[in-house]
C-alpha cells in the first residue's frame, strides 16, 4: 500500500538539507492522531523478530517545489511531495485517518513551526512483480553490521563501493528482506534462494563512484547509505517486501524506498 502526499507549505519557507528526524517525528504525530495507542506501539515497540525492532514503513525524500538549494538547505519552499509505503493495513488506516483529521501537519527545526497544509492524496498501484526488476531510490539504502572497535562492539555502514564490502551489504540486504517477509506474512520464507543485486554500473561511473550519502539524522547519529539505480534478482515476494516495507534498515527514518522502473 502507497500513497502520495502533495504538501503546500503556509508560507514560503527555508528547510535545512537533514530533515529526516523532522518528517519522522511528523508522520508518528500523524498517525498518533488517529491512534496514540497504535503510534506508541510503533515507536517503542515495533514488530521484533531475533530481537530486530521492526516499523515495516517506509517513506522517501521531500521533493520540494520550487527546486532551490544553497549550502545550507532548500531555499523558498512553497511546498513538496512525499511518498509513504507499508505493507501493514493498520499503519496505512492510521495515517490516513491521521491527514484527513485536519490535514495539517508540522516540520519544526530550531523551535521554529512550519505549517504543511495536505494538498492531495493519492493511493498508487503497485508495480507487476517478477524475479528480475529495476528500481530507482526514492530516498537511498542503508545496510549496516557490528564490528569490534576496541572490544566494543559498534555499528558499522557497509559501503557498496568497498570490493571488500559488497557481498557483505548484499547477504544483509538480502537477510534483511527475509526478516521482513517472516513478520508481515507471519511465517517462514520458503521461496526461492536466489540472489542477486547490483547497483547501474552507469550511473556509478558518471557519478564518478560517488553513490554514498551521510545523513546526520538526530543530535549528531549518522546514517551512510547508498543511492543509485539498482537491478534485483530475487523471489518475487522478496522484492515485493522491498518495495512495500524498503529495502535495507532504518527504513522508518525515511531510507529504502523505491521506484519501480519499467
Amino acid at each position: 500500500m502507497r500513497l502520495k502526499i502533495q504538501v503546500d507549505l503556509s508560507e514560503i519557507s527555508d528547510i535545512p538539507f537533514n530533515y529526516h528526524y523532522q518528517l519522522h517525528s511528523a508522520i508518528y504525530n500523524l498517525i498518533r492522531k488517529s491512534s496514540v495507542e497504535y503510534s506508541k506501539f510503533l515507536h517503542d515497540t515495533g514488530f521484533i523478530d531475533e530481537n530486530k525492532n521492526l516499523k515495516l514503513f517506509t517513506f522517501s525524500r521531500c521533493y520540494f517545489f520550487p527546486k532551490n538549494s544553497n549550502r545550507f538547505g532548500f531555499r523558498n519552499v512553497k511546498g513538496f511531495t512525499l511518498y509513504f509505503s507499508t505493507p501493514i493495513e493498520k499503519s496505512f488506516e492510521h495515517l490516513v485517518l491521521g491527514i484527513f483529521a485536519d490535514q495539517i501537519f508540522f516540520l519544526t527545526f530550531q523551535n521554529k513551526k512550519i505549517i504543511c497544509q495536505t494538498k492531495n492524496v493519492e493511493s498508487l498501484p503497485d508495480p507487476k512483480y517478477a524475479e528480475k526488476m529495476k528500481f530507482t531510490c526514492l530516498s537511498p539504502i542503508a545496510i549496516s553490521t557490528m564490528q569490534d572497535k576496541n572490544g566494543k562492539l559498534i555499528q558499522h555502514y557497509l559501503d557498496y563501493m568497498n570490493p571488500d564490502e559488497r557481498d557483505h551489504f548484499i547477504e544483509n540486504l538480502r537477510n534483511n528482506l527475509i526478516r521482513k517477509y517472516k513478520l508481515v506474512h507471519k511465517q517462514e520464507f520458503n521461496g526461492k534462494e536466489d540472489f542477486d543485486f547490483s547497483f547501474d554500473p552507469v550511473y556509478i561511473t558518471k557519478r564518478k563512484g560517488k553513490i554514498s550519502k551521510l545523513i546526520d539524522f538526530k543530535r549528531g547519529i549518522k546514517i551512510k547509505a547508498m543511492e543509485a539505480p539498482f537491478t534485483i534478482k530475487a523471489d518475487p515476494e522478496l522484492i515485493k517486501i522491498g518495495y512495500e516495507c524498503g529495502f535495507g534498515e532504518k527504513n522508518s527514518a525515511g531510507f529504502g524506498m523505491v521506484r519501480a522502473v519499467e
